[in-house]
């Protein structure tokens, strides 16, 4: 069987720390890459390498914890797929997708539920609450709506439960719970995945939850070829508050002692000044192991300033005369400390993009939204809101009746637009009649109308209504536009370029020139207010993840990394004064 015109093709461009992964032959492979070192040139031509090395066809699986990593995987192995003639199948995205695409596929029918994303959940939250009467704290019941596994058997978890099922609403969490009970319960459905993967990836596997893990050990006991290659970094593992933590992988791993580690560390991103700096960090849950630059340039500086608003203009100046904008970020533990950059590029004229914080979903891509889930199944939850924002009275001797919506004449209009779904049309054209039929208005304001036609684009990506919806559900950053951030947006165009403003969160994966983290002083980051009641095992934990969101942040920086800090922050009307932060007290510059 032929393969590629020269079978040693895909091994080309890699170091020697590169080729030993890909050349690692173990069921399952584990390779700790640190920040630049070519883990996605490495982990795509494994991909490659399962392929040309067996005779049989191949069904690969590649998932990372974010859609736009994960996209970035897909798009470097079909560009390296090109000249493969062999037969094979590739799939990528996030585990919830996956776990959500093999469950449509095996039922063959529109998925019954609605995932419902955070503020929805919250909404929700409040109306168990009120018709509990109950003073229960709302973060319990946000904890059960997720399905939080603490909360599992309490009464108050069985009465949401209750409530979700009558809705038919999930939470993003759910699917993967879903997906493991069916591997439980469904023998057909186990016999069914054992021929949907051979291979399957995982990039930043420091950021899987226990479920991900769970689900994962169970795919390789019902698939026994299964090849399992997983690619992360201990160091990096900055969302814990997600559920993702190292020590996940470090449990799996030991559950395999057969399995086989591998470790790169040539960064070819960072200069040697970056790299020497953050060589310098110490983590207590994981190996310590040092970087080594490709490069021989590279700049690192500390800057600091006697308040907030002074070191925003020396920010915003340094920002201006590095010559190029689009090749600078500045960086933060949070986005409110940024306010007074903000206010600062604002004044400049400075185009600036912002990443991270909380995103709220734009009121009327809600209402469609909601359109499109009673368009797909009815969905009790959405025929709720709708009636309430449309001002339709679904009441009947107390209780809510779907049957009523529909005998409205909004409810008409969308059952019309549902039976041209279920008789096949394409979600382009249910999408322009919704568009047209529902949504659209005269008074529509220039932003409106720019985001419904964004949709529009949109929508021919997808083959159906709940293919829509899920994507929506599971992958936030394609979706970005359709939000309002909690920031000042910037007023000017962004077409021609612009300074990225990011949290240390959102900037992870990604790379710049030049990078500025901002708030480098004691009590803004890191702020030990938040563990000073914690014992001193769970404060040692606390610190112990700042530094590694710190070793984020600054491997972010390709040539110069400018680390600031006031030396005074003022809140409420006082005046207090800063060290610098542990990160860069005793930091030389060059």
């Amino acid at each position: 069987m032929q393969y590629l015109q020269n079978p040693q093709e895909h091994l080309s461009g890699l170091n020697d720390q590169q080729r030993d992964a890909v050349l690692a032959y173990s069921r399952i492979v584990y390779v700790t890459a640190g920040p630049g070192t070519g883990k996605t040139h490495m982990l795509t031509s494994k991909l490659i390498d399962y392929i040309v090395s067996s005779p049989t066809p191949q069904k690969i699986v590649a998932l990372s914890y974010t859609n736009t990593a994960a996209r970035e995987i897909g798009d470097r192995f079909r560009k390296k797929a090109s000249g493969i003639t062999s037969q094979y199948s590739f799939f990528n995205g996030t585990i919830h997708s996956f776990c959500y695409r093999m469950m449509r596929q095996y039922k063959d029918t529109a998925f019954e539920y609605t995932i419902l994303d955070d503020e929805e959940l919250s909404e929700l939250a409040y109306d168990i609450r009120t018709s509990l009467h109950s003073d229960v704290p709302q973060s319990l019941v946000m904890g059960c709506l997720r399905s939080d596994p603490s909360q599992s058997g309490s009464a108050l978890f069985k009465s949401v439960t209750e409530v979700k099922k009558t809705l038919k609403v999930i939470s993003v969490q759910d699917i993967l719970t879903l997906f493991i009970g069916m591997l439980d319960s469904d023998p057909a459905f186990r016999e069914w995945m054992a021929s949907q993967v051979t291979v399957m990836a995982v990039d930043e596997a420091q950021d899987l939850s226990e479920l991900n893990y769970i689900i994962l050990d169970k795919l390789l006991s019902i698939i026994p070829s299964l090849q399992l290659f997983l690619v992360g970094d201990p160091r990096q593992n900055i969302f814990e508050f997600n559920g993702g933590s190292y020590k996940h992988l470090d449990s799996f791993l030991s559950k395999h002692p057969d399995h086989v580690t591998k470790t790169l560390t040539l960064t070819y991103r960072c200069g040697k000044p970056i790299v020497d700096f953050v060589n310098k960090f110490h983590f207590s849950d994981c190996r310590n192991y040092s970087l080594h630059s490709m490069k021989t340039d590279g700049r690192l500086s500390v800057m600091d300033a006697a308040s907030e608003k002074e070191e925003a203009e020396m920010v915003c100046k340094a920002v201006m005369d590095s010559g190029n904008i689009s090749s600078c970020a500045v960086l933060s533990n949070n986005l409110r400390y940024l306010d007074p950059l903000i206010t600062r590029l604002q004044c400049e004229s400075i185009p600036y993009k912002v990443y991270g914080g909380v995103k709220v979903l734009k009121r009327h891509i809600r209402f469609l939204n909601h359109i499109l889930r009673i368009v797909d199944n009815d969905n009790a939850y959405s025929i709720r809101k709708i009636s309430q924002y449309a001002g339709i009275d679904i009441m009947v001797n107390g209780r809510r009746n779907k049957k009523k919506f529909f005998e409205s004449e909004l409810g008409q209009l969308i059952r019309s637009i549902s039976d041209d779904s279920k008789e096949g049309a394409s979600f382009t054209s249910i999408a322009s009649r919704v568009l047209e039929e529902i949504m659209k208005d005269p008074s529509d304001e220039e932003s409106v109308t720019a985001d419904y036609e964004l949709f529009l684009s949109l929508a021919g990506e997808y083959a159906s209504v709940s293919d829509y919806l899920a994507s929506f559900a599971t992958d936030k950053e394609r979706f970005s536009t359709f939000y309002n951030s909690d920031v000042k947006e910037c007023p000017i165009s962004t077409d021609e370029g612009y300074l990225t403003i990011s949290t240390i969160h959102s900037a992870k994966g990604l790379e710049w020139d030049t990078v500025f983290i901002m708030g480098l002083c004691e009590g803004n980051f890191p702020n030990p207010y938040f563990c000073k009641s914690l014992p001193p095992r769970e404060q040692e934990e606390f610190f112990n993840s700042e530094w590694k969101k710190m070793y984020v942040a600054a491997t972010r920086a390709r040539k110069t990394l400018c680390l600031t800090y006031p030396s005074s922050i003022s809140r409420k009307g006082y005046t207090f004064r800063k060290d610098p932060s542990r990160f860069i007290a005793n930091c030389r510059t060059s």
